[in-house]
């Protein structure tokens, strides 16, 4: 690879924000990346600083996406409490179709499926044995 701006010039690597070829004459090492001498050297510096951000931040996502499981089974709860709510409120009426009561099957089939959904997602994956 050549580089962009010198193009009889062997690269050295590849800026990391705009991608191009770079010489040493025209390559600034950032440390954690190469940038484009006065041209991408900012962006670059953003990027690292985004990257090192991210990087500290890793542990602690993992951990709250870890403990979705239980917001999961805690939602599914919520659904099917509400729904049977309705449903004793549209059934507790004395016409013939209530849509409260139509509401409530309904939640306490989306709380049903959501709480068999999480179960399912948090159980480890179990490879058939042959």
């Amino acid at each position: 690879m050549n580089c962009f701006y010198h193009q009889d010039r062997q690269a050295v690597g590849a800026c990391k924000s705009c991608g191009k070829g770079l010489c040493p004459e025209c390559a600034v090492d950032l440390g954690k990346g190469l940038a484009c001498r006065g041209r991408c050297e900012e962006d670059v510096r953003a990027l690292i600083q985004l990257i090192d951000h991210n990087i500290k931040l890793s542990p602690a996502s993992s951990r709250l996406l870890q403990a979705g499981g239980s917001a999961r089974i805690a939602g599914s709860l919520f659904f099917l409490a509400c729904g049977l709510v309705f449903l004793i409120f549209g059934l507790s009426d004395n016409q013939r179709f209530s849509f409260a009561a139509v509401l409530g099957g309904c939640m306490i089939a989306y709380g049903l499926f959501t709480l068999w959904w999480a179960k399912r997602v948090s159980e480890p994956n179990e490879k058939p044995k042959a």
